[in-house]
């Protein structure tokens, strides 16, 4: 401890926090007559992350299989079904992926001006220290049906799986305690779903073939408790604090779900009474929302941007605003309905969670010439393009760089040719009656539905075109097999989804946030020619 106006020692070296795994495996087999097989798995691992006591997870697992078609009153089908197997798995296995160092308190060096005209101080830094926690578990449950026929022409298999995975580690907000997070074991969640996999050998000749291979899964996730809480927040963080926690998990919801604010286009100059001079203000009509509170007071004139209420509508009738059924119940907590967008009006915009992924292929030979094609696919997911929101907002720092939906001619224009601002409402009317984008100009980033976008895709992820010299030659060069072959990755990708790439998750400081597309660099497509030799 240093006097008054001594300045405190900074340590020039630090140590890393140990980051240990110790495991223990063991399995066993039994086979009877390959009708009946039976494998059972016990696993131990330790790890330094955790305090003594909970170091040690224990993750046992076990597997039967039955081989139907070897059974005798199954000799029928032997014909046409060449095999065909039932199979049950039930296991455990653990999860440790956390920073190392979350259980106790870590001191470090940081400076400041503001104690005592100390430069230096020691700081346990952001994240509360949990000395309880512990391995995550995910017991997964497997039953599977796996067939061969017609001379093995097709073979395939389709497996349902329940999986559950409990004490969830989870860096949770803890505002008020003098820290931002803390890690904890939190919650249960649950994910089921089915896999079908078909490969079929179409032609297998000598001299040529054909074959063809897919396979489809569709899952569904659900958050089955949150350790009593309805519901926790996160956020993405891409603009810092503007949006907030743009990410909700709920209770009885999968994860993955985005919340935001409801796109209405852009406020056309018919959407306002007048300009007021004398107050510097536009005045909207009744029974339009009013979306100054997001959007901010000075930029609120035509051309702005307009956001839906969710809460409230315009009843023509009552000639008033008042809530929806939904919304808040009119004066409660004193709030009362007066068309103001706030962040009540926030709701969900998007799933991040496919309804159904896989891929195909496509293999091909003929006279020494091979082809083949492999494809992914994705459908029914949202990708989440806060690209399309930042280069579209100029409100805050000048020069942006705006993408081409901004470009002059496109984006509502206040400015005349002789570079004054127009507040006249038919002269705004005439000068825009072309463009169809509202104003970049705003007081925040705002995420609203405009920005949610289908991430479906199909991508043709490989093609490779290749020719075997045939064995005359080869032996002349005195090899068994010279291969020549072109291989391009990253083909092509039809998508919906107007960013680089829909195949992409930026923000992973947390799995919470899934689907955000910012800053990320689009595949690159590459091209490749080699040759396999073999002596």
């Amino acid at each position: 401890m240093s006097s008054q106006g001594q300045a405190l020692v900074s340590p020039d070296y630090f140590i890393y926090a140990n980051d240990n795994l110790f495991s223990f495996f063991g399995r066993a087999n039994y086979n009877y007559k390959d009708k009946y097989l039976v494998s059972a798995t016990f696993r131990t691992d330790g790890s330094s992350k955790f305090s003594d006591g909970n170091r040690w997870g224990f993750f046992p697992s076990a597997a039967v299989a039955w081989r139907i078609s070897s059974e005798p009153w199954m000799e029928k089908t032997q014909k046409w079904l060449d095999d065909l197997k039932l199979r049950f798995s039930f296991g455990t296995a653990g999860n440790n992926g956390i920073p190392s160092d979350r259980t106790r308190m870590v001191w470090s060096s940081a400076s400041t001006s503001w104690l005592n005209g100390n430069p230096s101080l020691w700081t346990t830094g952001s994240v509360m220290p949990n000395p309880d926690l512990t391995w995550e578990t995910t017991i997964t449950r497997n039953i599977g049906l796996d067939f061969t026929m017609f001379g093995s022409k097709l073979s395939g298999s389709v497996e349902f799986y329940w999986n559950t995975t409990k004490d969830l580690l989870i860096e949770f907000p803890v505002t008020g305690t003098g820290y931002n997070t803390q890690f904890r074991n939190l919650g249960k969640t649950e994910n089921k779903g089915v896999e079908i996999t078909l490969n079929w050998t179409a032609i297998n000749k000598k001299n040529w073939g054909l074959s063809f291979s897919g396979n489809i899964g569709f899952n569904k996730n659900k958050v089955k408790d949150l350790g009593g809480l309805p519901q926790i927040s996160a956020a993405s963080g891409w603009a810092s604090t503007q949006i907030g926690s743009e990410y909700i998990v709920k209770v009885g919801h999968p994860i993955g779900e985005i919340y935001g604010y409801v796109n209405g286009g852009r406020y056309e100059a018919s959407d306002f009474e007048d300009y007021e001079a004398a107050g510097n203000k536009w005045v909207l009509r009744e029974g339009i929302a009013d979306a100054s509170n997001i959007i901010g007071a000075k930029y609120m004139r035509p051309g702005a941007m307009k956001i839906e209420s969710t809460t409230q509508h315009w009843d023509a009738e009552q000639n008033a605003w008042v809530w929806n059924s939904t919304g808040l119940p009119e004066n409660e907590e004193g709030e009362i309905a007066n068309g103001k967008v706030s962040s009540s009006d926030i709701v969900k915009i998007g799933d991040t969670n496919p309804t159904a992924n896989g891929g195909f292929a496509i293999n091909a030979r003929a006279y020494g010439f091979d082809f083949a094609a492999n494809f992914t696919f994705s459908l029914g997911n949202d990708v989440y393009n806060a690209d399309k929101i930042e280069y579209t907002t100029a409100g805050q720092r000048k020069y942006r760089n705006m993408i081409d939906l901004m470009a002059a001619g496109s984006r509502w224009n206040n400015i005349d040719a002789d570079g004054n601002l127009v507040n006249d409402i038919a002269t705004l009317e005439a000068m825009n009656a072309t463009t169809t984008m509202w104003s970049p100009y705003m007081t925040q980033n705002i995420l609203t539905d405009w920005a949610i976008e289908s991430g479906s895709f199909l991508r043709l992820a490989t093609l490779t075109l290749g020719y075997t010299l045939p064995q005359k030659f080869i032996k002349k060069l005195r090899l068994s097999n010279l291969r020549f072959y072109f291989s391009c990755y990253n083909v092509f990708c039809w998508t919906k989804y107007t960013g680089s790439d829909p195949e992409v998750s930026t923000r992973n400081k947390t799995s919470l946030t899934p689907g955000v597309d910012y800053s990320a660099y689009p595949k690159s497509r590459q091209f490749v020619f080699g040759l396999n030799l073999n002596f």
